[in-house]
């Protein structure tokens, strides 16, 4: 109990003081309005979490491969389900500032904004098969080599082929180390970006405990009514 107060109470002192603080970017270097780029204190955790999410999704799968033990794919494709509901997330307040600073909500030649609509595709394709394969065996078979494979795509899209293309994107730099290691945020950016993501990944783990424990009673009581 104590924990989700926590979450809580950081949760509240990230949203407070992303916006009693100054704006994150210099004013001098902004595309729009200043005040936009506090939505990068909830838009980068929530792509972080979405990342996580596939990643751990792919390490359940492989563990599905290796025992066959229904308990990981249950685990597998509720951290895909949640990674997708982050990525949905993260989409959303990206269009929203990409609204504010370019002027429209979606550009099909801005390389980051596509990278995230062919991952929404596959992760939708994914759920349709699963959903079409009534044999429980060959369903968590195929969705856990799914699972693998869209993870490394995960992230070729989101981290990698952005970087190959700068060209194709007008989205302000991500990086948050310079080239010699050095933060390249002040402390009270970094307070609240560090607060953020941490409270991100504990809101997604607090998720993802609950979302598997009632996956399990449902299992459990198909089987029962069988």
């Amino acid at each position: 109990m104590i924990w989700k107060l926590l979450i809580f109470l950081a949760m509240s002192f990230v949203v407070v003081m992303a916006f009693i603080t100054p704006s994150p970017m210099n004013p001098a270097n902004t595309l729009g309005p200043v005040d936009v780029y506090r939505i990068f204190y909830f838009h980068v955790p929530q792509s972080w979490v979405a990342t996580l999410a596939f990643l751990m999704s792919m390490f359940l799968s492989i563990r599905f491969l290796q025992t066959k033990n229904m308990a990981f794919d249950i685990k597998a494709v509720t951290a895909n389900r949640l990674g997708l509901m982050f990525a949905i997330l993260a989409t959303v307040t990206g269009s929203i500032f990409a609204k504010m600073t370019w002027g429209e909500f979606w550009n099909w030649s801005e390389i980051r904004e596509v990278s995230i609509f062919i991952l929404l595709i596959i992760y939708g394709a994914y759920f349709a098969l699963r959903s079409a394969l009534p044999d429980p065996d060959q369903r968590a078979t195929l969705s856990a080599v799914l699972s693998i494979i869209f993870a490394v795509s995960a992230v070729f899209l989101i981290f990698i082929l952005p970087r190959i293309y700068p060209s194709f994107s007008q989205h302000p730099t991500d990086s948050v180390v310079d080239k010699s290691g050095k933060l390249t945020m002040g402390g009270t950016v970094s307070l609240i970006f560090f607060t953020s993501l941490a409270v991100f990944t504990a809101l997604f783990v607090w998720i993802y405990d609950l979302s598997v424990r009632l996956q399990n009673i449902y299992e459990k009581r198909l089987l029962e009514d069988k």
